[in-house]
């Protein structure tokens, strides 16, 4: 019947549920019919009593499986015996209108109750799929109802021909619902197994992807570290030119590693967004300051046209900055000639306020059929487009799935030759007045020398964080596991551990919380996480285990510094308020420890 006790479970849950939403209909066909049958009963009181009668059954069944509670109490044999009751005596109630027909009515009266009888059968295999339980509870009190309408034909007044026509009907009835309750399920079935396999694919290449991108972001952090270096060491100009081109094409290679995660987190339902305070009159101009150096390059403008003072809001910065970035970037990139307008505005509708973002450019445009296209995962307006301006077709399918997440949309407006409007709209969420920034500026180094020890399986991360640190600190020590580390930290004082994450032996939640749990001297030393994932999973299981700060891979060194400079900080801070007398040696407080590398 079912494979296992919490599919059965479920399938309960699900009829029940159908039911409940059909309370309307099955309350509503009664008072429509009853007048009409009080015909062959010839008592308008009995059909009104009857009508009552079936109401207060439905109340019962209300009362006994609430909405709230059908999935919990279905979980027991009891209440699943009591649903399979409740659905029977609804069953028996429902079809005896078609005995009193009959009784009442004679021949006549018999034909109209089978056809009463048709009907509660068909409501049967409707409102039973993917239970048989609740289908032949539903079913059972209709067969019987069959079977006395034949008994009683004969001696209603029918030729025994007419009753046994009427039984052979009522067996192709029952015979032609079982056939398509039979056929029902194996269509949810189908229909199941095609969603699991959708699912399963889904979810392979979503680790496939996450896989490959942790993989690639190895290389990418020595590629970040080492022509940063070169860049920032060598005299030659040729030599820091040289460096950078890698450190660009390291950070495209970044940007393009990041869009496909975000598209398979979008695909698998698990990319969420944030609820927090940010200026968004910052962010619109940082933004605009940012893509103002590629527009002076192709020699085109970049202008901003705002209304009042946008001010501080609440919602998600990070996504925000995203889709302008999107927006921009497309904008300049297809623009050759004349410039690129960005308006800012607020409206008001019907539901709130609206912050509207227009980026227009003077581009060639797009045509119908490429408009069609636009906002499709990996697509290109042309064949020619990936080869002229490179990227993967995903910058704005993934704005308007951002867009929408946040409750808004993004649209585009284009003519062939006559340039392209993309509009973002957003509810928007203000703060009165202003606040002070959450966070830090990010220093350029570490202002002391520091003990530090570096975690990683790969060796190459290990050579690319030393090759950041080396010049800042006295001792750089590594150590490829967690459980190496733990028993570096057990014979050696450290400032900072930077920990990767999955490792081989023993991974850094593990190695953590170990140290966590010790009284050994490193105990409360200062943990930066190191890792290729994001999600908010992930950075609350690294602050359980007792990590004061979290930087993405691939890593730079400005990212690496201001989390060591934010842990330390606070460290001082808690060491301050502990000893108001004593003075840490390394540096004053800062105001937040966790920093988000992204």
């Amino acid at each position: 019947m079912c494979k296992t006790l919490r599919e059965s479970d479920q399938q309960f849950a699900a009829v029940i549920s159908t039911r409940r939403r059909q309370i309307a209909m099955r309350l509503l066909l009664p008072v429509i019919v009853a007048p009409i049958y009080s015909v062959f009963t010839g008592s308008f009181i009995a059909a009104v009593a009857g009508v009552l009668g079936y109401f207060l059954l439905q109340a019962l069944e209300v009362w006994v499986f609430p909405r709230a509670l059908i999935e919990r109490r279905l979980e027991g044999a009891r209440w699943r015996a009591g649903a399979l009751v409740v659905v029977a005596v609804n069953g028996v109630v429902f079809g005896s209108v078609g005995i009193v027909a009959a009784v009442f009515g004679g021949p006549w009266g018999a034909a109209c109750g089978a056809l009463w009888v048709s009907g509660a059968i068909l409501n049967a295999v409707l409102t039973s799929a993917g239970c048989r339980p609740v289908f032949v509870a539903a079913l059972l009190p209709q067969i019987g109802y069959f079977i006395i309408l034949a008994l009683l034909a004969m001696p209603l007044g029918a030729p025994l021909g007419q009753a046994v026509a009427l039984a052979v009907t009522a067996g192709l009835n029952v015979t032609a619902a079982l056939l398509a309750w039979r056929l029902y399920q194996h269509t949810l079935a189908a229909e199941r197994e095609a969603k699991a396999q959708a699912q399963a694919a889904t979810a392979a290449k979503s680790a496939f992807v996450a896989m490959v991108s942790h993989e690639l972001r190895t290389p990418l952090s020595a590629i970040l570290a080492g022509a940063a270096e070169v860049g920032g060491r060598s005299r030659d100009a040729c030599d820091r030119s040289s460096a950078r081109i890698i450190l660009d094409s390291a950070r495209m290679m970044r940007s393009l590693l990041n869009d496909l995660l975000d598209m398979s987190k979008i695909e698998a339902g698990r990319l969420s967004i944030e609820e927090v305070p940010y200026d968004l009159q910052a962010l619109v101009e940082d933004t605009l300051q940012f893509w103002s150096a590629e527009a002076r390059k192709k020699g085109v403008s970049l202008r901003l046209e705002a209304g009042p003072t946008l001010g501080w809001a609440r919602g998600d910065p990070f996504r925000l900055r995203q889709i302008f970035n999107n927006l921009l970037s497309n904008a300049i990139k297809f623009t050759d000639d004349g410039g690129v307008v960005v308006r800012v505005a607020t409206l008001v509708d019907a539901h709130g306020e609206l912050l509207q973002v227009e980026v227009t450019d003077t581009g060639p445009g797009m045509t119908p059929d490429q408009l069609e296209r636009l906002f499709i995962a990996f697509e290109q307006l042309d064949a020619s487009t990936a080869r002229t301006h490179g990227g993967t077709g995903l910058g704005l399918c993934i704005s308007r799935q951002l867009a929408e997440l946040m409750g808004g949309d993004l649209a585009v407006v284009s003519d062939a030759g006559a340039g392209t409007t993309l509009s973002l709209r957003l509810p928007l969420a203000r703060l009165d007045g202003t606040l002070e920034p959450e966070g830090y500026e990010q220093p350029l180094a570490p202002s002391v020398d520091l003990r530090v020890l570096i975690v990683d399986d790969h060796e190459i991360n290990r050579r690319a964080f030393g090759l950041m640190l080396q010049p800042f600190c006295s001792q750089v020590v590594t150590a490829q596991d967690g459980q190496a580390a733990l028993e570096l930290l057990a014979i050696s004082e450290f400032d900072v551990v930077l920990m990767d994450m999955n490792m081989p032996v023993m991974g850094g939640l593990e190695a953590v919380r170990r140290l966590r749990n010790s009284n050994g001297m490193n105990r409360n030393t200062p943990v930066v996480a190191l890792t290729a994932s994001s999600s908010a999973d992930h950075v609350d299981q690294c602050r359980a285990a007792g990590m004061q700060a979290f930087v993405n891979k691939p890593v730079e060194a400005h990212q690496l510094f201001a989390a060591i400079e934010a842990v330390l900080g606070s460290m001082n801070a808690e060491q301050d308020i502990a000893s108001p007398h004593s003075r840490s040696h390394r540096r004053e407080p800062e105001a937040q420890a966790i920093a988000d590398g992204t």
